[in-house]
C-alpha cells in the first residue's frame, strides 16, 4: 500500500511540476520511482528477517528457561555458602539480597542490570541461582535434623559441554560448580563446601562428529597468567586447594594431565596440591571398590580442611580451611562420584560431633539416611550433566546403590548415544541459547547482517543425500539379486564403496556439519 501511496504521489507532483515533460525528464522520474521500489523491498526483505531473528531469539530464551534448576529465595541468600554468610559486617546484612549476591552465581544479572542501578526497587529483585538444591527432613537414633544440598553454577564462562572448555583470561573455568552440603541440628549449622571445574588451561575440544573429539591444548596462550589468575581467586574465597585430578593418564587426556601437574609444579604455591587418580584404570573392570584408595589417600588432607560449624549460641566452633577441587574431562559423572565420597566421610564427622551418630556408628550403617543421600547425589549429578552435557550423569548407578550394575552399563550407553546426537546437532543452539540470557551476545536493531543466517556449503546437502542413496542402493542390491552372483556382487561393491567413502568423506569435514555457536565466536574465547 506504501508503494502504491509514493508511486501516486510521485505521479501527481511530475504532473504539477513538469506539465509537458521532456524525455529526459520522463527518464528522471523513471529511475526516481526504480529507486523507491528497490528501497521498498529492500526493507521488506530486512524487515522479514527481523522477524525471523526474533522468533529464533525467543525460542533461544524459552529453551534456557525451560532448563531444570533455576532456583529463587526471597529471604535467605542462595548465592553464599554459610561460611561466608558468617563471615560479614551488619552493613553486609542489611544489603539487600541483589546488592550481596555472589556475582559468579547470579544468572539473571543481565536481566536486572537496569534495576540495579535503583535502590528503591531492589527488594522486587531477586538474584535467581542456577543448579541444583534439594532439602530433607531426616531421623538418625531418634534425633531429627535438616540435610540440604546445593550446587550453584557459575555463569562465567558458561555454556556446553564441547563448546566451552578450559578457562578464558580472566581466569574463570569452565562448568565450574561450587556444592555445599548442610546439616542443621537443634539450632548448630554444618557445612562442606567442595568445587569442580574445567583443567584451568587453554585448551579446546570442537565436536567434529566423532565419538570422541581430540582435545586440543593452545599452543600460543600464556597458559601460566590464566592458571595463576583462577587459583589466585579460589584461594582468596576458599582457601586451601586440594585438586583432584580424575582424568585418564593415557591417549587424548593425558597430555592434559602432564600440563596441568607440570602447571601446579610451576607455580610452586604451598597453598595448592595435586592429586592425579587414573579413575577408569584403577577402576576397570568393574572394581569400583578401589576409590577407597584415593580416600585413604586424602583422608589427613580432609581432616586438616575440617569443615564449616556454628553452634546454636553463633558461635563458630570450626571453621573450613579450604577445598577439594574435583575435575574429570566433563566435570561430571566420575567428578560427583567422588565428591559424595568426600562429602558422606565430612558428614559422617560432623554428625558424630553433633551427638546425631553414636560412637562407633557408621552413615553407611543408617539404611533410611542412606538411601536418601545416594538418591540425592545421583538426582544432582543427573542435574549438572543436563545443564552441560544435555544428559542425565553416568556413573549414577554406583552413587544411587552403591556398586555397578550391569542396567547401569546399559543406561549409560544410552545415555552416551543421545550426548552424541546433541553435542553434534543440536549444542550450537543451546550455546547461543545461553551466550543470549546472560547478555555475552546483545541483539543489535540495526545491525544489517544477521548472525544467525550462515550460508551452508553445497556439500552440507549433497554429500548426506549421496551417502543415504548410495546405502539404500546397497540394499537393495542384496535384496534383489541379479541374473548371477557376479552381477550382484559388483552393484553390491559399487554403491557400498560409494556410501563408504562418502561416510568417511563427512566424518573427514566433520566440523562442516555439526550445528556449531553462531552469536559468539567461541575460537576466540579459547
Amino acid at each position: 500500500m506504501w508503494k502504491l501511496v509514493m508511486t501516486e504521489q510521485m505521479t501527481y507532483l511530475s504532473s504539477i511540476a513538469c506539465p509537458q515533460k521532456s524525455p529526459c525528464q520522463s527518464r528522471k522520474i523513471f529511475l526516481l520511482q526504480l529507486s523507491q521500489d528497490q528501497y521498498l523491498v529492500s526493507w521488506a526483505q530486512s524487515i522479514w528477517w527481523q522477524l525471523q531473528d526474533n522468533k529464533t531469539f525467543l525460542a533461544m530464551l524459552n529453551h534456557v528457561l525451560n532448563v531444570d534448576g533455576f532456583y529463587f529465595s526471597t529471604t535467605y541468600d542462595l548465592t553464599h555458602t554459610l561460611q561466608r554468610l558468617s563471615n560479614t559486617s551488619p552493613e553486609f546484612q542489611e544489603m539487600s539480597l541483589l546488592e550481596r549476591a555472589d556475582q559468579r552465581f547470579v544468572w539473571n544479572g543481565h536481566l536486572l542490570r537496569e534495576l540495579s542501578a535503583q535502590p528503591e526497587v531492589h527488594r522486587f529483585a531477586l538474584p535467581v541461582l542456577h543448579g541444583f538444591i534439594t532439602m530433607h527432613s531426616c531421623s538418625i537414633n531418634g534425633k531429627y535434623f535438616d540435610w540440604i544440598l546445593i550446587s550453584r553454577r557459575s555463569c562465567f564462562r558458561a555454556g556446553v559441554r564441547y563448546y566451552v572448555r578450559g578457562i578464558d583470561s580472566e581466569g574463570h573455568a569452565a562448568n565450574f560448580v561450587e556444592t555445599e552440603q548442610i546439616v542443621h541440628y537443634n539450632g548448630s549449622r554444618a557445612s562442606f563446601v567442595q568445587t569442580r571445574g574445567s583443567i584451568p588451561l587453554f585448551w579446546s575440544q570442537r565436536p567434529n562428529l566423532k565419538y570422541k573429539p581430540l582435545p586440543l591444548i593452545n599452543k600460543v596462550a600464556n597458559h601460566m597468567d590464566g592458571f595463576q589468575r583462577h587459583f589466585d581467586s579460589q584461594v582468596i574465597i576458599y582457601g586451601k586447594q586440594v585438586i583432584i585430578n580424575l582424568v585418564n593418564q593415557k591417549g587424548s587426556e593425558k597430555p592434559l594431565e602432564q600440563a596441568f601437574a607440570t602447571m601446579v609444579s610451576s607455580l610452586a604455591s604451598g597453598m595448592i596440591r595435586y592429586i592425579a587418580f587414573d579413575f577408569h584404570k584403577e577402576c576397570k573392570n568393574m572394581r569400583w571398590d578401589r576409590l577407597s584408595i584415593l580416600m585413604d589417600q586424602v583422608a589427613e588432607m580432609q581432616d586438616e580442611l575440617s569443615y564449616f560449624l556454628v553452634d546454636s549460641a553463633g558461635m563458630v566452633v570450626a571453621s573450613q580451611e579450604g577445598v577439594f577441587r574435583s575435575n574429570c574431562m566433563d566435570c561430571l559423572d566420575r567428578t560427583n562420584v567422588i565428591q559424595s565420597l568426600l562429602a558422606r566421610r565430612s558428614l559422617q564427622a560432623q554428625l558424630q560431633r553433633l551427638g546425631v551418630l553414636h560412637v562407633g556408628q557408621k552413615l553407611e550403617e543408617q539404611h533410611d539416611f542412606e538411601k536418601i543421600y545416594k538418591n540425592a547425589w545421583a538426582d544432582n549429578a543427573n542435574a549438572c550433566a543436563k545443564q552441560y552435557a544435555g544428559t542425565g550423569a553416568l556413573k549414577t548407578d554406583f552413587t544411587r546403590t552403591g556398586k555397578r550394575t550391569q542396567l547401569g552399563l546399559v543406561m549409560d550407553g544410552w545415555n552416551s548415544l543421545i550426548r552424541y546426537y546433541k553435542n553434534n546437532f543440536s549444542d550450537g543452539f543451546r550455546q547461543d541459547s545461553i551466550d543470549l540470557f546472560l547478555g555475552n551476545y546483545s541483539v543489535d536493531e540495526l545491525e544489517s547482517h544477521s548472525p544467525l543466517s550462515v550460508p551452508r556449503d553445497l556439500k552440507f546437502l549433497a554429500l548426506p543425500i549421496i551417502m543415504v542413496v548410495a546405502f539404500s542402493m546397497c540394499i537393495i542390491c542384496l535384496l534383489m539379486a541379479g541374473d548371477t552372483w557376479t552381477e550382484t556382487l559388483a552393484y553390491v561393491l559399487f554403491w557400498g564403496v560409494a556410501s563408504i567413502g562418502t561416510f568417511f568423506i563427512i566424518l573427514y569435514n566433520g566440523k562442516d556439519f555439526v550445528d556449531a555457536p553462531r552469536l559468539v565466536q567461541k575460537e576466540k574465547m579459547d
